[in-house]
C-alpha cells in the first residue's frame, strides 16, 4: 500500500470539492498541519480521516485506498478512465448502479 498516493488522491479529491485544510481541519477538531502531514504522508492516516474523505468528496473509502494499490501493468490512461468510471458510477444511486452492474455483466458475457 503506497500510502504517498493515498494521500495525494485524498488531497485531489478534496480540491476537486473546493474545500480547504482549514475547513477539513474544522470539521476534524484537529490541526491544520495534521491535514497537511496526512495528504503528504507525513502522519499516519486514521479510520476517522479516512471516513471523513470519504463523506466529504462522496467517494467510496474504496477510492480513496485503491489509488495506494499496485497498479503494474495499466497504463497512466486506464488508471484514468478506472477513476473516472470510479466517479461517475458513485454520483447514481443504490438501483441505479445494480442496474449498471448487471449491464456490464451482462455486456462481459456477450
Amino acid at each position: 500500500m503506497d500510502y504517498t498516493k493515498i494521500g495525494k488522491k485524498m488531497q485531489e479529491l478534496r480540491l476537486g470539492q473546493g474545500i480547504t485544510q482549514e475547513q477539513v481541519a474544522e470539521d476534524l477538531n484537529c490541526t491544520i498541519a495534521y491535514v497537511s502531514n496526512v495528504e503528504n504522508n507525513r502522519a499516519k492516516l486514521n479510520l476517522r480521516t479516512l471516513l471523513y474523505y470519504s463523506q466529504l468528496c462522496n467517494v467510496p473509502v474504496d477510492t480513496i485506498l485503491n489509488a495506494g494499490l499496485e497498479q503494474k501493468n495499466a497504463s497512466t490512461e486506464e488508471k484514468e478512465l478506472d477513476t473516472e468510471m470510479l466517479l461517475i458510477f458513485n454520483t447514481f444511486g443504490l438501483q441505479e448502479r445494480k442496474k449498471i452492474i448487471k449491464l456490464l455483466k451482462t455486456w462481459q458475457e456477450s
